[in-house]
């Protein structure tokens, strides 16, 4: 049924992979990496699009206006809180139609939009996925925002990039931020990475950057934990390709 009304959603059959890092972790590396498995289509970063839509999806899910009308649609008047005894279902309620939202159905809807015009995977798609820098920018919403991923892409997995604080904060990309200020922000950024790992360790797998350079077999971790099978010859041309940007 979920393929039928989310057809772009389910379309990847063996699900989705997200790189969720920070700025200057080399994570350009590792979706290129991803994208050298045939079958896979992991795009690039796209401005932390799911974080607005899981912001609207909280809202529909959790706001009181929202799920005070859906528990109380099915008492009677009486049953009903004293705020919604008069007015639930009557068109001058301030927020009326609001107890007919389903917000299941509107989380898989923007997730599934995402996906046909956002990621738009290719034809022959197995995996999808993105990688993005900014997830940790809402440390307040950072754990919402992994658990609606989690439960709207089927067989979502994670991977979470690090790399030496140090060598992060010297990149031009954070020249405009002091450099105690990178430093804190890495580290709460990478205490979200490992409390989400800690509580779905089956999903969940940490790149450390640095451990790139021991080539080939460091790679193939990352591809185990995928359940792919790459020949090495193909991770030594993606790790010798020079990166522009």
């Amino acid at each position: 049924m979920s393929s039928q009304l989310y057809p772009a959603l389910y379309g990847p059959k063996d699900g989705y992979v997200f790189v969720v890092t920070y700025g200057r972790s080399g994570s350009t590396l590792t979706q290129n990496l991803l994208n050298a498995i045939p079958g896979y289509s992991i795009r690039g970063e796209n401005g932390n699009l799911t974080y607005f839509l899981s912001q609207a999806i909280y809202m529909v899910d959790q706001n009181d206006m929202y799920t005070w009308r859906r528990e109380d649609r099915a008492k009677t008047p009486e049953e009903r809180r004293d705020y919604l005894k008069n007015i639930l279902g009557e068109v001058f309620d301030p927020w009326a139609g609001a107890e007919s939202v389903d917000p299941d159905d509107f989380r898989l809807s923007l997730m599934n939009l995402f996906v046909e015009k956002i990621l738009q995977p290719e034809k022959g798609c197995r995996v999808s996925g993105f990688k993005e820098i900014r997830f940790h920018s809402d440390p307040r919403f950072f754990a919402s925002h992994m658990a609606y991923l989690r439960n709207s892409f089927p067989k979502a997995r994670f991977l979470f990039q690090t790399r030496d604080h140090e060598a992060v904060s010297k990149s031009s990309w954070w020249a405009k931020t002091p450099k105690p200020r990178v430093l804190e922000q890495l580290r709460n950024a990478e205490k979200m990475f490992t409390e989400f790992s800690e509580q779905n360790p089956e999903i969940c797998f940490t790149i450390e950057y640095e451990r790139y350079a021991e080539g080939v077999s460091y790679v193939q971790q990352i591809y185990r934990f995928l359940g792919e099978e790459i020949p090495d010859t193909e991770i030594e041309k993606t790790l010798g390709q020079k990166l522009r940007h």
